[in-house]
């Protein structure tokens, strides 16, 4: 659990990420809500993919 606090509150491009994954998720569920889990876990495999390349 501290491993996924570390990674979502490192820093200021952390939060970011993850917020925004967080808030394009919810848009895509408010259009497809069959959709929303599996857009949650992709959008934030992306923004930790985007995380990790920086």
């Amino acid at each position: 659990m501290k491993k996924l606090f570390q990674l979502v509150f490192g820093d200021i491009r952390n939060v970011l990420s993850v917020a925004v994954a967080l808030v394009a998720a919810q848009a895509l569920a408010r259009f497809a809500p069959g959709t929303a889990g599996p857009a949650t876990v992709l959008i934030l495999l992306a923004a930790a993919w985007w995380q990790a390349s920086a």
